[in-house]
């Protein structure tokens, strides 16, 4: 819609006043367009009738959640650590760890990557066991 009113992602971000990285990460869909933006695009591009209620339609169904969502959290970081704390409680040295992970320098990986251990085991058995209980809880309830 953009290219066939001829303005270039720059025009279009500066009539919105938003950044021109925004603009590019919409059109990629690397960010969500929610209504509020997709309507003013559609307004920015004159755009109207049932073409418009059809691409507000689109868009509001792009923004509903999908289950994909509640898997946004797993990163490569996540798998990077999660290998750290595995090779922590098997009692690699944070060395070793670091070479695994591609460190130079063990620091980062005991900084970065490496759990702390509890400074106070009962507080953490006492904060487990009430977390434990609020899962079971809402599983129940």
């Amino acid at each position: 819609m953009r290219r066939s009113t001829r303005l270039t992602q720059a025009d279009t971000a500066k009539r919105l006043g938003w950044p021109q990285s925004r603009v590019s990460l919409l059109e990629t869909a690397r960010v969500r367009l929610d209504l509020t933006d997709a309507a003013l695009l559609l307004d920015l591009y004159n755009v109207s009738g049932a073409a418009r209620a059809d691409r507000l339609d689109l868009a509001g169904r792009a923004a509903e959640g999908s289950q994909s969502d509640a898997l946004a959290w797993i990163t490569s970081h996540a798998f990077r650590k999660t290998t750290a704390t595995i090779l922590d409680d098997a009692g690699q040295s944070a060395r070793q760890i670091a070479d695994q992970l591609g460190h130079a320098r063990p620091s980062l990986t005991q900084d970065v990557y490496m759990g702390r251990r509890a400074k106070n085991p009962d507080s953490a058995a006492a904060l487990e066991a009430a977390l434990n209980r609020d899962r079971e809880t809402k599983t129940m309830g």
